[in-house]
């Protein structure tokens, strides 16, 4: 018995220290500038969704249409690196917190990524403005949001806030402090 319990045990922990050894793959965000900061004018959000859509495109319901954004490979917000294109207004902070800008609390998220998006918006089939019928049928979540806020005016007299400043006010609970609190 005493055997079969250590084989047993032996076994365990060597699948055990199999895991422990294997890597995850983490994201490559390295194309992200964390040195530039977020200024409240013209204003952006911390927020949080119920699953991870980082690297998703967002669009937005108007009152008869829907609005993907214009970004194409010479956007400003958009950077090729290391062969794909990526949105660099969005950043991951602390806590599955997200800081961003072009993105509001009605926003619904796709199944696109910025790379599929651009690529594309790139051909000239799928270049069909903004209700494009491939972009509304991407919608995967129509009330994404768990928690938003939004900055658009100084607080006492700040105007700007680094990913740094952003997580410690989260690590501190203080973003109803200086954020208006939208969900």
């Amino acid at each position: 018995m005493k055997t079969f319990f250590f084989k047993i045990s032996a076994f365990v922990l060597l699948f055990a220290l199999m895991g422990a050894g294997c890597k995850k793959d983490e994201e490559d965000l390295s194309y992200l500038d964390n040195t530039i900061p977020f200024n409240v004018n013209p204003g952006f959000a911390i927020y949080k969704t119920k699953k991870d859509y980082f690297f998703n495109v967002q669009v937005r319901p108007m009152e008869k249409f829907i609005l993907s954004y214009e970004f194409n490979d010479k956007t400003a917000q958009i950077t090729l690196y290391k062969g794909k294109y990526y949105y660099n207004e969005r950043y991951r902070l602390i806590n599955d917190y997200v800081v961003s800008t072009m993105i509001d609390s009605d926003c619904y998220f796709t199944s696109l990524s910025f790379d599929t998006y651009i690529r594309e918006k790139l051909s000239d089939e799928f270049n069909q403005g903004a209700t494009n019928p491939k972009v509304i049928d991407s919608i995967i979540d129509r009330d994404p949001f768990t928690e938003f806020y939004y900055c658009i005016s100084p607080f006492n007299g700040k105007t700007e806030f680094t990913i740094a400043e952003l997580n410690q006010l989260i690590k501190d609970k203080n973003l109803e402090k200086y954020f208006q609190k939208i969900k």
